[in-house]
């Protein structure tokens, strides 16, 4: 099999793909991409000293960049939460085990292979003219 340069799905590591993580789906954006490192920017996480600070701006850029949506997410009563920024900023600080899973998913790069790379690269194998 060659290698197969577009086997990744340039819109997924933006736009995000939905993945089950600790009981709820969550539409994770690859790590690292450009609206990520935007919102990593505009956060001011590189400049935060106090540590509150620096994980609340950190936290900002991932629901800004990284986590894209959720459903399945459900207060202590019961309701659901609806996807927000803010929401996820809140629901993220009371659950750092979720945001481990989260940037775990956003580096797993077999998250945004192109569905339709199990069609791509199976050539006949070249035979050598000598045997």
């Amino acid at each position: 099999m060659a290698f197969n340069a577009k086997r990744y799905s340039p819109d997924a590591f933006t736009q995000g793909v939905w993945l089950a993580i600790m009981g709820g789906q969550f539409k994770v954006a690859r790590a690292g991409n450009p609206i990520y490192e935007q919102a990593l920017e505009e956060s001011g996480y590189r400049k935060k000293i106090e540590p509150a600070e620096k994980e609340r701006a950190l936290y900002t850029a991932i629901a800004t960049g990284v986590l894209r949506d959720w459903s399945g997410v459900e207060d202590d009563s019961g309701e659901p939460i609806p996807y927000s920024i803010e929401n996820a900023v809140e629901v993220m600080l009371d659950n750092p085990d979720l945001v481990a899973r989260i940037l775990s998913q956003a580096n797993d790069l077999s998250n945004f292979r192109r569905e339709d790379i199990e069609d791509q690269g199976k050539k006949p194998r070249q035979r050598s003219s000598t045997a």
